[in-house]
């Protein structure tokens, strides 16, 4: 019994460690007329969290600059990205995460404040160069469909007569 009792008061503070707080949790999409997601207020929803990061996702069109296509504040076992921006030709995508109590706060521009998450996926800047591939490195030949030949016909069963 008391093995039981341990057992499960070890249970309960290790769930409390891993990651039991609050998150800020709404949506916000150009075709909504509530904005209130954008800010924080006293009457912005919270959520536990059961995992490990609090995050902010933040849209917007690269030209007309600045116009929010799509914001949400939530709660994520393993973000795409913890602290990223990717721009495209047509959007501009800001990815925030947390790990602290109703830490995702801010516009989702700005890196959240207190954080020490690097950026992912984590780029150096260089690349690997294989010596001795020079313009062969894709020329492989596979017979079949890809390049219209079917390759050897498969034996027929003999006939008896």
């Amino acid at each position: 019994m008391f093995f039981k009792i341990l057992f499960f008061l070890c249970l309960y503070t290790t769930r409390i460690a891993l990651g039991k707080f609050s998150c800020y949790s709404c949506s916000f999409s150009a075709t909504s007329t509530d904005q209130s997601c954008l800010t924080i207020t006293n009457n912005t929803r919270q959520v536990v969290c059961p995992y490990i990061y609090c995050t902010i996702v933040r849209q917007e069109h690269v030209d007309p600059a600045g116009v929010v296509l799509s914001f949400t504040r939530g709660c994520e076992r393993a973000p795409v990205h913890l602290n990223h921006e990717i721009v495209d030709y047509n959007f501009r995508t800001y990815y925030r995460a947390c790990t602290s109590n109703l830490c995702n706060i801010g516009n989702g521009i700005e890196l959240i404040a207190g954080t020490n998450l690097s950026p992912t996926p984590n780029y150096a800047g260089e690349n690997l160069l294989v010596p001795g591939t020079r313009n062969n490195a894709l020329n492989l030949k596979i017979g079949g469909i890809w390049d219209r030949n079917p390759g050897p016909k498969a034996p027929q069963p003999k006939q008896y007569k």
